[in-house]
């Protein structure tokens, strides 16, 4: 099982956060940074590899912004979720923060 380590932990900022998407994926450096970039290029990335599963574990999700964290609990991981459902050999899961 391939491992993929999303940590996003300390991001200020939009651009950042998808910077760090980016970096996590091997997305080239013409990702567009926005949803549908995700989608798009989560398509093609993703998922993609010999192995016939692959875990991502999201780390520092608990560490945003509160509107940062949002938009990364509602609508990223939305994204994520839905390749997660139509390539079925991905497992996104996102650690707990630590209380």
């Amino acid at each position: 099982m391939k491992e993929t380590v999303l940590d996003i932990t300390g991001c200020k900022e939009l651009p950042e956060l998808h910077e760090r998407i980016r970096q996590a994926f091997g997305f080239p450096a013409y990702y567009g940074a926005n949803l549908d970039a995700l989608w798009d290029m989560g398509r093609d990335y993703i998922g993609n590899t010999d192995e016939r599963q692959e875990r991502v574990l999201v780390k520092g999700a608990d560490t945003l912004p509160p509107e940062l964290r949002a938009y990364f609990m509602e609508k990223v991981m939305l994204v994520l979720r839905n390749l997660e459902r139509e390539k079925g050999n991905i497992r996104f899961e996102v650690e707990a923060g630590k209380e």
